[in-house]
């Protein structure tokens, strides 16, 4: 079920701003927090040699992209969240300010904690291709 209201969509929105957050401050340990505790995450990102089939084998490439990365401020923009029971899905275009195209489509797959937070499990970012050949 799609979520449409403001209320319901407040905490997914706070998730992407802490997630957001964490990189903008290179604070790992809230990185680490808002993904769940199993090592269980896949992560496919839009450049190359970033993907990771694991937690750690991921936050070893944030730890070291905070250390030497350059991490620019970002545009979000159409945020759809669709949820049943224990997972949830996040869509939406996010957009390097120094840079805003082409757009870069982002998932989030995320599911609830044993505390019933929402934690992530799997996210893919890619450039968008409708857009290209206007960068």
């Amino acid at each position: 079920m799609e979520v449409t209201d403001e209320k319901s969509l407040q905490p997914f929105k706070q998730l992407m701003d802490e997630y957001d957050q964490s990189f903008y401050t290179r604070n790992i340990d809230k990185f680490r927090s808002l993904h769940v505790s199993d090592n269980g995450v896949v992560f496919f990102d839009n450049h190359a040699n970033c993907d990771s089939s694991n937690y750690k084998a991921h936050e070893d490439k944030v730890a070291n992209f905070f250390k030497y990365g350059d991490i620019g401020s970002l545009i979000r923009e159409n945020v759809r969240v669709f949820i049943t029971n224990d997972m949830a899905c996040i869509t939406a275009t996010l957009r390097y300010s120094s840079k805003p195209y082409p757009g870069v489509r982002t998932t989030y797959v995320l599911e609830r904690d044993d505390n019933g937070a929402w934690k992530i499990r799997h996210m893919h970012h890619s450039f968008d291709p409708n857009e290209l050949s206007d960068s």
